[in-house]
C-alpha cells in the first residue's frame, strides 16, 4: 500500500512502538532460558532495545527526507508547469521563478510546438479580432503617408520578415536593426531587439508610432484614419461589440490577435518530436543533436528556439559577440555596437531558413555562414577540418610557490564543414510546411 506523506511518521512511530514491545518479550524469553535474574533481562532488553532503535531513527529520518525531496520535486514540477504556461500564454502575466539551480526547461527533452497560442487577458482571440486584425496589418493607411503597412517589413512569405539588411519605413527612411520575424511571435514574451515590448498588443503599437517606420503622431490620428473608411465599422462592431469600438486601444489589440494566429507547428523538427521517425533526414538527425552537444540550445530553447521567457537563470538577453577578440568575423559584418559587444534579446531560430540576412544589422546573408559565426562569436569555437584544431592544450601555473606548471587537454574546440553543414540540414527543419496568412 502506498503511503502519502501525512500518514508516514504516525506509522513508523506505531511500527516502532509494537516492535518494542515485541523485542521485550523476545528479549524477557531470552533471559529466562539463560536462566538470567530480572535485573540482567531488563540489561538485555534495553541493549536489544538500543540497537533496534538506532535503526528505526535511520528509517524514519530518510523517510523524512524522501518526504521532503518529493515535495521539493513537487515544488520544481509546479514551477515547471507555470513557466511553460506563461511561455505560451502570450501575453502580461509573468511566468514563475524556477528554484534557484534548477535546470531550465527545455534542456533534454526536445518538445514540439503546440498549434495555438493561449490568450492575455483582456483580449481573448476571435474569429472577428483575427479576420479585422489581417486587415488592419495590410493596410498602409495606418502610416503617415500612406506608404508603409505592417506586412511591409513582416512579409508572410518570406518567413514573417521583410529579407532586407534593414526596413525601409515612411518618406525612404531606415533604421538600423534588422526585422525580426512576426511568426510564432505569440510565444515570445519579450519582443523587439532590446525587448522593449512585453506583449503583442505592445508591440504592434511601437511602429505605428515610430517616427522611422509609420510615424504617426499618436493612436488618435491612427483612430481617426480607420474612423475615415466606412468598411471598417462593421467588422469593428463585430470584433468589440459596445458603444465605441473603433478606438486606438482596439486597433492594436485586433493587430495583436491577428499575430497571435501566425504560428507555425508543423515542421519537420515538430513531427520528428510528435514520433514520425523518418520526418527529419540523417544529417538533420546529426545537425540536431550537435545544436545541443556544442551549446546552441542553451541560448536557443524549444520549442520556441529562443531563450526569451523561457530561461529565468540565464537570461532572455545575451551579449553579441561574446568572443570579440581575434574573432575575424568581428570586423568582416560589422558586428560590434557602438564600438563593443551589444546586448540583445534571443531571437527565435523558428523558420530562420526564410528569413536571411541574419543577426541585428543584417549583415550575413548565408545560413551556414551565419552558424560559423554564432560558433565563434558566442561559442568560442574554431571553424577547421583539421582533428588537431579540435584538440586545444590550456597550460597554468601552480597557484602556489611551487614551480611548475599544470596542463589539461580540451577536445572539441572546432566545427568542421561537414558539421557546420549538419547543424543547417537541423535549422532548415524548423521550416513550415504551410505558412499562416
Amino acid at each position: 500500500m502506498e503511503l502519502t506523506s501525512q500518514a508516514t511518521l504516525p506509522v513508523l512511530i506505531l511500527g516502532l512502538m509494537l516492535g518494542l514491545a515485541a523485542l521485550a518479550l523476545v528479549a524477557n524469553e531470552l533471559g529466562r532460558r539463560a536462566r538470567l535474574s530480572p535485573p540482567a533481562r531488563v540489561v538485555l532488553a534495553g541493549g536489544l532495545g538500543m540497537g533496534v532503535l538506532a535503526v528505526a531513527i535511520k528509517v524514519g529520518i530518510i523517510a523524512l527526507l524522501s518526504q521532503s525531496d518529493g515535495r521539493a520535486l513537487a515544488r520544481a514540477g509546479t514551477a515547471m508547469r507555470g513557466a511553460t504556461e506563461a511561455l505560451f500564454a502570450g501575453g502580461e502575466a509573468a511566468a514563475p521563478e524556477p528554484e534557484v539551480g534548477a535546470e531550465p526547461l527545455g534542456y533534454r527533452t526536445w518538445r514540439a510546438l503546440p498549434g495555438a497560442a493561449r490568450d492575455p487577458r483582456g483580449n481573448r482571440t476571435t474569429p472577428e479580432k483575427v479576420a479585422l486584425g489581417r486587415r488592419l496589418f495590410n493596410d498602409a493607411r495606418l502610416s503617415v503617408d500612406g506608404s508603409v503597412s505592417c506586412a511591409s517589413c513582416h512579409v508572410l512569405d518570406e518567413g514573417g520578415d521583410d529579407n532586407m539588411r534593414v526596413s525601409m519605413g515612411v518618406r525612404g527612411q531606415t533604421g538600423d536593426r534588422n526585422a525580426p520575424s512576426v511568426l510564432n511571435a505569440a510565444f515570445l514574451t519579450r519582443l523587439f531587439w532590446d525587448g522593449r515590448a512585453g506583449s503583442l498588443e505592445q508591440q504592434a503599437e511601437g511602429p505605428l508610432l515610430n517616427p522611422v517606420e509609420m510615424a504617426m503622431p499618436s493612436l488618435d490620428e491612427v483612430e481617426a484614419r480607420v474612423r475615415a473608411d466606412p468598411g471598417y465599422g462593421a467588422l469593428f462592431a463585430a470584433a468589440f461589440p459596445g458603444a465605441r469600438p473603433i478606438t486606438g486601444r482596439n486597433i492594436v489589440r485586433a493587430i495583436a490577435a491577428y499575430e497571435r494566429s501566425l504560428i507555425t507547428p508543423d515542421t519537420p523538427y515538430d513531427r520528428f518530436v510528435r514520433g514520425e521517425d523518418a520526418a527529419l533526414s540523417p544529417a538533420a538527425l546529426r545537425g540536431m543533436a550537435l545544436f545541443d552537444a556544442v551549446g546552441c540550445r542553451s541560448c536557443h530553447v524549444d520549442p520556441v528556439f529562443s531563450a526569451a521567457g523561457t530561461e529565468k537563470p540565464l537570461g532572455v538577453y545575451r551579449s553579441f559577440p561574446v568572443y570579440p577578440e581575434g574573432n575575424p568575423y568581428v570586423a568582416k559584418y560589422g558586428l560590434l555596437v557602438d564600438g563593443g559587444p551589444g546586448r540583445f534579446r534571443v531571437p527565435s531560430l523558428r523558420n530562420v531558413a526564410l528569413t536571411a540576412p541574419y543577426f541585428h544589422n543584417g549583415s550575413v546573408r548565408d545560413l551556414d555562414e551565419a552558424i560559423r559565426v554564432m560558433a565563434v562569436s558566442q561559442l568560442g569555437r574554431r571553424i577547421s577540418d583539421n582533428p588537431l584544431d579540435d584538440i586545444e592544450v590550456l597550460a597554468a601555473q601552480v597557484a602556489d610557490d611551487r614551480p611548475g606548471r599544470n596542463l589539461s587537454l580540451v577536445g572539441n574546440r572546432a566545427l568542421s564543414g561537414r558539421e557546420v553543414a549538419d547543424i543547417a540540414a537541423f535549422l532548415r527543419a524548423l521550416t513550415a510546411d504551410r505558412i499562416p496568412r
